[in-house]
C-alpha cells in the first residue's frame, strides 16, 4: 500500500480497500479437503489466484471459470500446456499489472537430471533467463533463490541468479514453492518471502 510523506495514516477501511488478497497454490491443491476454487474466491473476497507450479488441470478444476484474474508459472513437473489451456496468464519472464501491483515470474527448477519432459534449466541457462526478467513488485517463481529456503540436494537447490536480481529489482514480495523448509526464510533485504506448499491466502 502506497502513501505519500505527510499523509494521514491509513484507516482499517483504507487498508482493506488497498490491500490485494490472493490465493496462492503451489505443488498441489487438496481437492478432497479444500473448497472448490470458485467458493474460495467468493468466501475470501479474493482479487486474484496465483499458481506457482507443479500442478495439473485436475488440481485446478474450475479455475478457467473464476471471476478474477489467474496468473501463474510452471514448475519442473508441469506439462508446459495447462496454463494456456485453462486461460491462466503465464508470468514466465512477463510483466503483468493488476490492482496497481506488477507481477513477473520464472518457471521450472535447476536441472538435476536429463529429462526432456520436465522444465529444467542449468544455472547458466537461468542466468540468461533472469537477465530478461523485468523489475516488478511481485516475483512468482517455482524454485526459490539459492540460499533462501532451498536445500543441498541437487533436486531442490536454489537459483543462483535470483539473489542478484532481488538486490537489483527490490520486489515487495517473492512467492515460491518446490522445497520443504522447516523454518522458512520470510525476509531478504527488505523483500518479503512467502513459501507456499498447498494453498494459502496472502495479502499484498
Amino acid at each position: 500500500m502506497n502513501t505519500t510523506p505527510g499523509s494521514p495514516a491509513p484507516s482499517s477501511a483504507d487498508y482493506e480497500r488497498q490491500t490485494m488478497r490472493v490465493l496462492v497454490i503451489a505443488d498441489y491443491y487438496d481437492v478432497s479437503a479444500e473448497p472448490p476454487l470458485a467458493e474460495m474466491v467468493k468466501r475470501h473476497r479474493l482479487d486474484a489466484v496465483i499458481t506457482a507450479g507443479d500442478l495439473s488441470k485436475f488440481d485446478l478444476n474450475g479455475i478457467d471459470a473464476l471471476p478474477v484474474p489467474v496468473l501463474g508459472v510452471y514448475g519442473n513437473h508441469c506439462n508446459g500446456r495447462y496454463l494456456e489451456e485453462l486461460g491462466v496468464t503465464n508470468l514466465h519472464l512477463a510483466y503483468v499489472g493488476h490492482h496497481g501491483v506488477s507481477f513477473t515470474g520464472l518457471q521450472g527448477c535447476v536441472r538435476y537430471k536429463d529429462d526432456e519432459h520436465d522444465i529444467l534449466y542449468t544455472q547458466d541457462e537461468y542466468r540468461s533467463l533472469v537477465a530478461s526478467l523485468p523489475r516488478a513488485d511481485v516475483l512468482i517463481t517455482h524454485c526459490p533463490p539459492r540460499g533462501i529456503n532451498d536445500h543441498s540436494d541437487a533436486a531442490h537447490i536454489g537459483i543462483d541468479a535470483l539473489l542478484p536480481w532481488i538486490d537489483w529489482a527490490r520486489p515487495r514480495l517473492v512467492i515460491h514453492g518446490h522445497t520443504y523448509p522447516e523454518s522458512p526464510v520470510t525476509e531478504y533485504h527488505g523483500s518479503r518471502i512467502e513459501y507456499v506448499r498447498g494453498a494459502r491466502i496472502i495479502d499484498i
